[in-house]
């Protein structure tokens, strides 16, 4: 009998059975009246069970604190787990409630979370914010007396409590582990199948060292990328820049364009190596938002500057078009930027020479379509109102079948050796993971020679 090989980056979603978990989070949480939900690594809701909450009820009927709330349970729902497993992680409302956040691993890999809360910390005196600076409308008598009336719970028993859930979660999982190894294996005995899972295990081991090395070679290597490669590249980029406008002499005609075509290549290069390091930040979860309050318009000028000189090299026109008195918003400016210089690239790479590139900026009234992820019993709206950026092309477009890939790392369409256009094919992956961490969501909408409308809503957050 052949051993089966490890099952790699398992699918708690495919482990789990939705029925039996959702039983045992209802009793955990009848008991303690703290709800507790259950997420696999994509955010996606697998099981949940929850408790009446009328201060959570209150806060989002007004559109400035469920712009707040919608907010922490987005980045709940998103955020990476805590990787150690003897961590447990802790996120805090404005209004002071809490959230426990409870890594779960399988084969000592880490495959989902839960979140417990929000609860009423028996240690809070009172609120870190004042809930009025989130919603002037908010009665700060009602919440009180709604508050009062709410059962209080210290932290150090939600954490055993998240412990013990862990554990009995731990057991399922083991459970599922062994059905699935039978089915597999079709093993004739009970301690056949004992000894093939002890194998298991070991070369598991063995594979998780061995992707300890592989990740800190992987780490070495972007480093080397940083110094070796973006910093003579920009070297070489400038000396261009110097040549092209005469510094060392006057050029023939043509040497000009040859140094305005190394030029050229060199800012596609060191486009290409800047996207690899941005999205190695990405996948390595070390993914961080520094949100400031930051004028819209200079943020879209500045995406749009970003792209105008391969926009000028291709004969393509960039026609920007937004209201003069957009209001100031509350993210990550460099991030955003970012993500709408790639959107812009990406649009002028698949248009025609000679073509032209819209990016527009405008408040959008937001749709369930913007929140039906939620997974925590509320819609996801950051507010009534979101910042909408859009970059819309009219070349080849992208075919309603592709719609579903495009956002994938490393993925291009056409993926034929002869592809015309270039790219690693990490600039929309970039795109999603920026705006997902600010709580939005990006659309597209395209159609075959046509082209394509991109859009970034962002919750409009302001002080």
């Amino acid at each position: 009998m052949n051993p089966v090989e490890p099952i790699l980056h398992a699918n708690l979603g495919d482990l789990v059975d939705a029925d039996m978990f959702i039983k045992v989070l209802d009793g955990f949480c009848k008991m303690t009246s703290i709800p507790i939900r259950l997420f696999d690594m994509d955010g996606n809701l697998l099981a949940e069970s929850i408790a009446d909450n009328p201060v959570c009820d209150y806060l989002n009927t007004l559109p400035g604190s469920r712009a707040g709330c919608a907010v922490i349970r987005s980045r709940l729902k998103i955020g990476p787990p805590p990787g150690d497993r003897n961590d447990i992680g802790s996120t805090e409302c404005f209004c002071g409630f809490k959230y426990k956040i409870v890594g779960i691993h399988y084969q000592a890999e880490l495959i989902g979370k839960m979140v417990f809360g929000p609860y009423h910390p028996a240690e809070l005196e009172r609120t870190p914010v004042e809930p009025t600076e989130i919603d002037p409308d908010l009665d700060m008598t009602r919440l009180r007396d709604i508050m009062t009336g709410v059962p209080r719970v210290s932290s150090s028993s939600v954490e055993q409590l998240g412990v013990t859930v862990r554990a009995v979660i731990d057991a399922l999982l083991l459970s599922a582990h062994k059905a699935h190894i039978t089915s597999q294996m079709h093993l004739a005995t009970v301690s056949e199948s004992h000894r093939e899972l002890t194998e298991k295990n070991r070369k598991l081991e063995d594979l998780a060292d061995e992707r300890k090395e592989f990740d800190l070679k992987k780490s070495n290597f972007l480093a080397m990328i940083s110094h070796e490669l973006r910093t003579p590249l920009t070297s070489i980029i400038g000396y261009s820049d110097m040549l092209t406008e005469g510094i060392a002499g006057k050029l023939a005609q043509e040497q000009k364009q040859f140094v305005m075509t190394i030029k050229a290549k060199g800012d596609e290069l060191l486009k290409l190596i800047s996207s690899i390091l941005d999205f190695s930040k990405v996948d390595s979860g070390h993914l961080t938002v520094e949100s400031n309050v930051v004028d819209v318009g200079e943020v879209v000028r500045n995406a749009v500057e970003r792209s105008r000189e391969t926009a000028d090299r291709r004969g393509i026109k960039l026609s920007v078009d937004f209201a003069s008195d957009l209001p100031q918003a509350r993210f990550d400016a460099e991030k955003i930027e970012t993500a709408v210089s790639h959107l812009i690239d990406n649009s002028i790479k698949f248009s025609d020479p000679g073509g032209v590139v819209k990016v527009s900026a405008q408040i959008f009234k937001s749709t369930e379509e913007d929140g039906s992820q939620d997974g925590f019993g509320f819609v996801l709206m950051a507010s009534p109102d979101m910042l909408e950026i859009s970059v819309e092309d009219f070349g080849v477009g992208i075919a309603q079948a592709d719609l579903s890939q495009i956002f994938a790392p490393f993925t291009q369409i056409d993926e034929s050796s002869t592809r015309e256009h270039g790219g690693a094919g990490l600039g929309l992956a970039i795109v999603k993971h920026y705006v997902e961490a600010h709580g939005g969501r990006v659309h597209v909408k395209s159609q075959p020679e046509k082209g394509s409308r991109f859009s970034i809503r962002l919750p409009l957050l302001t002080d």
